[in-house]
């Protein structure tokens, strides 16, 4: 088999951490392979950096033949590279057959033949992603990549979360696409029990470095290998998973706010320069990129669980009555915000089916949406977050930071969650975007 993927010599991490050092590996057309390793390892780092969204600090990263450390993200995507990311990412607000339609590039993985793969999408093809269980929305969260035609799929522990028996289910249709060998597979998993045995190769991380690169076969008999770089849940079916590595210390609710803030006007500001590069003709209509970085917007509230409302604007209307306006618009507009970002999805579609003769209706959409959250932000921004600030007492923030690290904070919480979406927000444009604060206006 031909060589499709290689990495050379790579170091890559978050801000001044390192997580993967000097890590080579290659993988070749059709070929399946297992990366296995603890919590925190540096597996999801791995393909994180491989789709461009962690940053390479060093090395080189071949697909084809091409050098694409430096090709963004959603190039990476459109050259063949299909990533179903531990989030899931599905359009929530559309139906299953929008989904996976929404995406699809021309080639092998038709609607119907994922429906094939997945029966149980095409029985619920007129449900909306927010009404499928957990185990149907990883199964359109891959189905949505296979759609994409990729010739390496990366597959970021599809098995998290599900039900044995919905777990087992798509096992087994993981390995129905790795039997065809119609295209390269990357499976990351913690319990290599599952996986092995349907995957030809395995490498096992060891605090970002690889400590075993060979046959799949052979590493599942060597039970003393296992346990040594997986522990014991690793030789057992179902055994428990390393423990995650502790959060780090939680940033104050008030920097968090701004954190938020930062990465939607990140992903205003990458959304408008693309809708506007598309009009001026010097870039191609990406669909994939539209979708997601609406989707990214959609997600923000919920992936941050941020108690707004309930503690600092209730706190807030009982110091002063003087952003009494502001707060009933900012609750209002946070009521309507599943129903904005739905009507820039179906903008979208429409313009996906439509073509170029609908492009003007989904530009209108998307600059209207832009503008009313401008206003959102600046709002926040420039009255509320003030007040705030010159009114609550310390113990009353020592509440709310209680409890926004009660709520999970995803900043600085497992999996560092927030900081991970706020990084793939700010690498989706294709040219820099900005992530500063949102303009005057």
């Amino acid at each position: 088999m031909s060589e499709l993927l290689r990495l050379e010599n790579v170091w890559a991490g978050y801000g001044d951490a390192v997580v993967l050092e000097d890590l080579s590996l290659s993988l070749a057309a059709g070929e399946s392979l297992a990366l296995l390793g603890r919590n925190g390892m540096g597996k999801t780092t791995l393909l994180a950096t491989l789709m461009g969204v962690t940053r390479l600090r060093r090395g080189r990263i071949f697909f084809q033949g091409q050098d694409i450390a430096q090709v963004p993200s959603h190039r990476r995507a459109q050259a063949g590279l299909g990533w179903v990311p531990q989030e899931r990412d599905i359009f929530r607000s559309l139906t299953v057959e929008e989904n996976l339609t929404v995406v699809a590039r021309p080639g092998e993985w038709t609607l119907e033949r994922v429906y094939a793969m997945f029966p149980r999408l095409q029985e619920r093809r007129a449900n909306l992603g927010s009404q499928l269980s957990g185990g149907e929305q990883q199964m359109l969260a891959m189905g949505r990549a296979l759609m994409l035609n990729p010739k390496v799929l990366l597959l970021d522990e599809p098995l998290e979360g599900l039900a044995p028996l919905i777990a087992q289910e798509l096992l087994h249709i993981i390995d129905r696409m790795v039997s065809e060998g119609r295209m390269a597979v990357i499976l990351v998993e913690q319990h290599a029990r599952q996986i092995l045995p349907i995957t030809r190769r395995a490498v096992v991380l060891e605090r970002g470095r690889v400590v075993y690169a060979g046959d799949s076969a052979e590493l599942l008999r060597d039970g003393t290998a296992l346990d040594r770089w997986l522990g014991a849940g690793a030789t057992q079916e179902g055994g428990e998973a390393a423990p995650a590595r502790a959060p780090a210390e939680r940033i104050p609710a008030i920097e968090a706010i701004q954190e938020e803030h930062r990465a939607i006007a990140a992903i205003l500001n990458g959304l408008s320069r693309v809708v506007q590069d598309i009009e001026d003709g010097r870039l191609e209509p990406d669909y994939t990129l539209l979708a997601s970085m609406i989707e990214y917007i959609a997600e923000m509230p919920d992936k941050l669980h941020h108690p707004k409302e309930d503690q600092i604007f209730a706190l807030l209307r009982t110091k002063t009555h003087d952003v009494d306006e502001h707060l009933d618009r900012l609750e209002a507009e946070h009521r309507d915000a599943i129903h904005a970002t739905s009507r820039l999805d179906r903008a979208l579609v429409s313009y996906v089916q439509g073509g170029a003769a609908s492009f003007p209706g989904f530009r209108d959409a998307v600059r209207s949406y832009i503008a009313d959250e401008w206003v959102h932000l600046n709002t926040e921004e420039r009255h509320i977050l003030p007040a705030a600030r010159r009114l609550f007492a310390a113990n009353e923030w020592d509440a709310i930071n209680a409890d926004f690290i009660r709520n999970g904070d995803p900043w600085s919480g497992p999996d560092n969650r927030y900081a991970e979406l706020f990084r793939r927000i700010t690498l989706l444009a294709p040219a820099p975007i900005g992530v500063g604060a949102a303009p005057a206006h």
